[in-house]
């Protein structure tokens, strides 16, 4: 749908144990003679199904699903049906299932605490298909900051690892992969809210950049933000903002649908009440800088429980579950009074 209708280098390898050090010595050499860096370990990508990821007291974890061949966060208060996003997620089992040691210091730790192995700063748990498990723990950067001290768990070896490897690792730990459809909102970002029907603008509030106030937009919308002359109910219309932000998302039911016939079924389709937000917020890399998005939302039928409706969020093919109650209220917006002063 467009607005409206609208690794890191992958490394491949086998399973290869060699005594009890895990430490796999490559013999074959790059073409100009130059030979490639030891595996610190190699397990074989198809056997990972499970994964946890830990970095300063923090930890997500993941689990795969053969039956559609996704990666789908484990069950939490804060995820519920989520699968990993595509884009972020692609090449992570790659990226665990082989790294390459830029060396190998030692054969023995004699003291963890001096390469900050006693108390590892990132722990990553790769969950194999016939139950076994291999705990990785990552310790301190080295001066240059270049390679970073691991081991693996229940083995002797130090080894030194590149900072960039497990930096992906820790990334999504502070970040998670979620999908596009799982959108935070701040309230305090929001410059406009533009509500569709049947793919007609029926309603719109806009900022006006001059008084920094809300206003029940003008139709046909002109400008972007939109305008108008009558004043918003601050109250009301920072509670509806608040609402919205703090979406009731229960997960997906359908993911990856091929074209728009395919949500009629859900009644999410491009005739149905649709949101658009547009946001702005300053640049986290650029002074005096304004990054503008949006998030949208499309609202479906109910589900046969009666407890949710479909919608279809930020233009994504996938239709989510979203609380019935708290999308009533959304779709309040669209046949209530308009939100402005009496």
């Amino acid at each position: 749908m467009n607005l409206r209708a609208s690794l890191i280098v992958l490394i491949i390898g086998s399973w290869v144990a060699v005594g009890a050090a895990w430490i796999v010595d490559s013999d074959v050499g790059t073409e100009d003679g130059i030979t490639q860096p030891p595996f610190f370990y190699n397990v074989p990508v198809e056997d990972i199904v499970r994964i946890s990821l830990e970095n300063q007291g923090e930890e997500v974890s993941f689990h795969y699903r053969e039956s559609i061949s996704r990666w789908y966060f484990d069950e939490s208060t804060e995820f519920v049906e989520t699968p990993a996003d595509l884009f972020r997620f692609g090449g992570i089992t790659t990226l665990l299932g082989g790294p390459r040691t830029t060396r190998v210091l030692s054969a023995d730790i004699n003291d963890p605490a001096q390469y900050g192995l006693d108390d590892p700063s990132s722990r990553y748990s790769i969950g194999l298909r016939n139950g076994e498990e291999r705990v990785l723990l990552i310790g301190n950067q080295t001066v240059n900051g270049e390679s970073t001290y691991a081991q693996i768990e229940g083995f002797p070896q130090l080894v030194l690892v590149d900072t960039s490897w497990s930096g992906v690792l820790d990334r999504l730990v502070q970040d998670p992969p979620v999908p596009e459809w799982l959108f935070a909102l701040n309230p305090d970002e929001v410059r406009e809210i533009l509500l569709f029907e049947q793919n007609e603008i029926v309603r719109a509030y806009g900022i006006n950049r001059d008084s920094n106030t809300y206003f029940l937009c003008d139709l046909p919308v002109q400008d972007d933000p939109c305008t108008g002359t009558t004043p918003v109910d601050p109250d009301a219309f920072r509670s509806a903002i608040e609402h919205i932000s703090a979406r009731e998302i229960k997960g997906a039911v359908a993911l990856g649908l091929p074209d728009e016939s395919a949500f009629e079924q859900y009644g999410a389709d491009q005739d149905s009440p649709y949101l658009a937000i547009r946001i702005e917020s300053p640049s986290l890399t650029q002074a005096n800088v304004t990054e503008v998005n949006r998030i949208s939302m499309s609202i479906g039928d109910v589900t046969p429980d009666g407890l949710f409706r479909y919608a279809v969020a930020n233009e994504t093919s996938d239709v989510i579950l979203v609380e019935k109650e708290w999308a009533d209220q959304v779709l309040e917006l669209f046949t209530g009074d308009p939100l402005v002063g009496s």
